[in-house]
């Protein structure tokens, strides 16, 4: 059976870069005639646009004729062609008598355009399909002509030599009839039809069709590549062979010309690139790519297992102009709403004018895009508290596949609306969702990503882009990235963040705040343009006058700290709680003194080591959560942050443990939180709290870490901080239920929260009283005892132990009287510690004059540690006893000589438990003491005034003194 084709090509809407194609399992090259390099007339394969046509010029724009090329860039030429030519035998010498071959006509033909180049359906009447069947396109919407086809037409039956004969009257078709016993002479024109822009059927971008050969409609079937490059394609499907004996009849020769400046005049646009195709990488940038299926090489998967083959342009040829190319963006962003330090549904709107006209040239299309937002407008952790997810690349879908998008509707984050001349107003639009996290890093653009998905079904068109989102780590501010754009025009793109999930927070301040963006076109890099936008705020939340500058903001947190249970000498879990509403500074820094005597039990807890909180520091949040960094058995709490603005700030537990010396500091905690939330993990924040112990009472003062109001990118808007220190029998209550209070100052962010000197300072102040302390007994206990010689004007050692009992009040003021037996021997007094000195802990050994040693309940090892004499404003140096280990702490008691007796007051002792107090003064040269008299004649008693921490007192209280030197029954009790 003989076969039949028609062959058409198009230029349609849209372009993308289509790469060279290898050959396959079905070789087009097999159906038209050869190319040939560098190109010319005689190619098989031909496209281009041009200034001018046969009718005007006397020639055919071909490879041949490279000064009818159209060259400018984003301009928009008369004329654009696409053609091919069957393989064919020739019969002697003479031209163009030719015979197609059979088995190469074709059955399909596909093609697909070049980057950029791109034909607007929408710039001219588009004719209903109805109307084309029944051929009135012409008469009743004329202006939706945009080319028009020719094609030579002739026979596949052999051709018989002999009988000259005129040809038929019908141009370009020669019936099979006509040619029997003639010899065919050269062939006239070819046959020429309208082709019409039609309105498409659902799910096409676009639609053309022609009528030729009297009733044969063929059809322009379009589709985009939007599941790789964008590029799009054409597809013709040939009518199937009339059966004998109706003579069929096969096209040897298919010429399309569309008209370039049709409807508005801009039916047709160039590319707004001016790359060099006689470089290899750019070799086949404007290239057309031709397949063709022919009924003697039939391919089942056709086309995609057949090769393609490119235009061959002339040598030289290169687009011009791209300088001339217009690229004049536009943005504008709004928050969304009127108020500071707020949920932000905020949009951002990027627009290109529209140029139309023959003479025009068109903007360039947007390769790269990067938009900054205002500083402090950053990303909201309270977004994920209404149980946000991600999208994965593989629900995405962004390339190699058309399915579509399965993102969760929990992941939605937006929506987008794209103009764009070739699609109705309105049918572009979409979705945003959040795309899957793929780093911690959150300057790589893959910690905070944007799936954006727009969808116009009427065209069969989906627009799927992937935006990186940068976020400053220190200040949190924002970047969203979206690069290597296709090379599609557009109007405007306008993403709108919505909904449940507000992934953003308004600024701090009513001040300007501008959106800064850098915007790259195809063109030429040197062509980027940097437009911004303003907007300002007005109203703060809470009301009041909104600030106009950081340092403006309120400051007033509130704080609260106290224990569950007041009862005196008792353990019960201790809570702080710091609360920040929306719109005032950021909270920076705690640094609170407890009251005396609320303090902690260290025993037998170990700390957490500083390697393994560089690990925790390091660690991602989930594996945080999944095993801590530090032990167990070091843990003395938990912590709890709530972060975003809005309504529901989102909850982050944490944990708190015992650590090690910090900043000066004797010991500390540390406050570990996994950053876990919905679909992020941002690492793990650690938050050490240095606790310095007021030497002389024992006090503890806290000082946290500078508290990050920026974590992994993400603002964190801090909303509330939650310290529980919940350990068993760790935090125990005063024994002295004077009215006290935690107190201290908390740091506000001020004018900038990462210059500590530009904070601010709100004093804070929540009140403690110890309960039931009168119920606490208190008998504590001396022994003293005398060492060395007894004789006058000797000089003993003397050693006393106080002992208190267990679950009594503790000690507040001691004063012992030694009796006038004993002097002090001022002579003895000689090398001094100065106060500086002690503070510096470098006494000098020889100010050293005894030691002593406490044993408490609340560390594991009792403190030790010298005895000085300490200068003092008082007529003798003071008795200093500074006891080290754990934590140290300093005694510090005044010395008196009165009445030749000596007397010693420590006036302040802290409010801790002490099981047993051990005091060793030297003998000898260093001794203090000095005997009056023979301490062996008589029995020597010293005299102990005592009071408890809860006001109970023993009162001269008399203890005898056990001289070890006076043997039998001399021996003092």
């Amino acid at each position: 059976m003989i076969k039949r084709s028609i062959a058409v090509l198009m230029l349609c809407i849209g372009a993308v870069f289509v790469g060279p194609l290898a050959a396959q399992a079905s070789d087009s090259s097999n159906v038209i005639e050869p190319q040939n390099t560098p190109g010319t007339a005689a190619d098989g394969w031909q496209s281009a646009n041009c200034t001018e046509e046969i009718e005007e010029s006397g020639e055919f724009c071909s490879p041949s004729t490279p000064n009818l090329y159209y060259k400018k860039a984003g301009g928009h030429p008369k004329y654009g062609f696409t053609q091919y030519i069957i393989q064919h035998e020739v019969e002697g010498s003479r031209e163009p008598i030719r015979e197609p071959k059979i088995d190469r006509t074709i059955k399909t033909l596909h093609v697909e355009l070049p980057a950029g180049l791109t034909v607007d359906p929408l710039a001219t009447e588009r004719c209903p399909i109805e109307t084309f069947k029944e051929g009135k396109c012409g008469t009743e919407f004329p202006a939706s002509q945009v080319g028009y086809e020719e094609a030579t037409l002739v026979t596949n039956i052999p051709v018989y030599p002999g009988a000259a004969a005129g040809l038929p009257e019908v141009p370009g078709v020669i019936e099979a009839g006509d040619l029997e016993g003639t010899v065919i002479p050269p062939l006239p024109g070819f046959t020429k039809v309208p082709v019409y822009g039609l309105v498409p059927n659902f799910g096409e971008p676009a639609l053309n069709g022609f009528i030729i050969a009297g009733s044969k409609e063929v059809f322009l079937e379009t589709d985009v590549a939007w599941q790789g490059d964008y590029h799009e394609s054409f597809t013709i499907k040939m009518p199937e062979a009339a059966p004998q004996p109706d003579p069929p009849f096969s096209t040897l020769v298919s010429r399309q010309v569309s008209f370039g400046t049709a409807g508005n005049g801009t039916y047709i646009t160039n590319p707004t690139t001016c790359l060099n195709p006689e470089e290899a990488s750019s070799e086949h940038t404007y290239s057309t790519y031709f397949k063709a299926e022919s009924y003697g090489e039939e391919d089942p998967s056709f086309p995609a297992g057949t090769s393609a083959i490119p235009t061959v342009f002339p040598e030289g040829l290169i687009p011009t102009g791209c300088k001339n190319v217009p690229f004049d963006p536009e943005i504008v962003a709004e928050a969304g709403t009127a108020q500071v330090d707020s949920p932000a549904p905020a949009s951002v709107e990027t627009t290109l004018p529209v140029i139309t006209g023959g003479e025009s040239i068109s903007e360039s299309h947007l390769r790269n895009a990067k938009i900054v937002l205002p500083a402090g407008m950053g990303l909201n952790p309270a977004a994920t508290s209404q149980g946000l997810t991600s999208c994965s690349d593989a629900q995405f879908k962004q390339s190699g596949t058309r399915a579509p998008v399965e993102c969760p509707a929990s992941s939605k984050i937006g929506t987008v609306a794209i103009e764009t001349p070739p699609i109705e107003a309105g049918k572009l639009k979409g979705d945003v969702y959040l795309g899957e996290q793929l780093s911690r890093d959150p300057t790589s653009g893959n910690e905070f990503r944007i799936f954006i998905d727009a969808e116009a079904p009427e065209q069969g068109i989906s627009v799927r882009l992937i935006g990186k989102t940068k976020a400053d780590p220190v200040t949190g501010q924002v970047t969203t990235e979206i690069n290597e754009n296709p090379q599609t025009p557009f109007e405007s793109v306008t993403l709108h963040f919505d909904g449940a999930n507000s992934v953003l927070t308004s600024p701090p301040t009513c001040a300007a705040a501008e959106t800064t963006s850098t915007m790259e076109p195809w063109s030429t890099p040197a062509s980027t343009k940097t437009p911004s936008s303003t907007f300002t705020l007005s109203s703060v939340p809470g009301g009041g006058s909104c600030p106009q500058a950081l340092v403006q903001r309120k400051f007033a947190p509130s704080y609260t700290a106290a224990t569950e249970s007041t009862k005196a000498g008792a353990y019960s879990p201790f809570k702080v709680r710091i609360g920040r509403p929306d719109g005032q500074q950021e909270v920076k820094l705690v640094n609170v003194t407890l009251p005396k005597g609320l303090t902690g039990n260290l025993s037998g807890i170990p700390y957490c080591s500083e390697a393994a909180l560089a690990a925790a520091a390091e660690n991602s949040g989930k594996a945080e959560l999944a095993g801590s960094s530090c032990p167990a058995a070091s843990q003395v709490g938990t912590d709890s942050t709530e972060s975003g603005t809005g309504p529901t700030p989102v909850k982050l537990p944490g944990k708190v443990f015992l650590a090690g010396p910090y900043q000066g500091a004797p010991l500390s905690l540390a406050a570990v939180t996994p950053a876990v939330s919905g679909p992020f993990d941002l690492g793990t924040v650690v938050v050490r709290v240095a606790l310095n112990v007021n030497p002389e009472t024992a006090q503890i003062n806290a000082v946290s870490d500078t508290i990050p109001d920026v974590f992994g990118g993400v603002k964190l808007d801090i909303r509330t901080i939650d310290f529980n220190l919940d350990r068993a029998k760790f935090m125990l209550n005063p024994t002295n239920c004077a009215a006290q209070a935690t107190s201290g100052a908390i740091n506000g962010a001020g004018g900038d929260a990462t210059d500590a000197a530009a904070w601010s300072s709100y004093a804070v102040s929540a009140p403690f009283q110890a309960s039931e302390c009168d119920k606490l007994g208190f008998k504590p206990k001396l022994h003293t005892r005398l060492y060395g010689p007894t004789t006058r004007g000797k000089n003993p050692r003397i050693r006393a132990i106080l002992e208190a009992g267990s679950g009594e009040a503790n000690v507040s003021r001691t004063a012992l009287n030694l009796p006038h037996s004993l002097f002090l021997d001022q002579s003895h007094i000689k090398t001094v510690c100065t106060r500086v000195q002690l503070a510096a802990q470098e006494c000098p050994t020889a100010a050293v004059y005894g030691h002593a040693e406490a044993k408490t309940p609340l560390l594991s090892k009792p403190l030790k540690g010298p005895v000085y004499l300490v200068s003092s404003s008082h007529k003798l140096p003071d008795l200093v006893a500074d006891l080290r280990g754990q934590v140290n702490v300093q005694l510090h008691g005044v010395i008196s000589s009165k009445h030749a007796g000596l007397k010693t007051v420590f006036a302040t002792v802290p409010d801790v438990p002490v099981k047993k107090f051990i005091l060793n003064m030297q003998g000898g040269k260093k001794s203090l003491l000095v005997n009056s008299t023979n301490t062996c004649k008589h029995k020597q008693l010293a005299v102990l005034n005592i009071k408890g921490q809860n006001g109970k007192k023993v009162k001269n209280n008399r203890y005898g003194l056990n001289i070890s030197s006076c043997g039998g029954k001399n021996k003092q009790h």
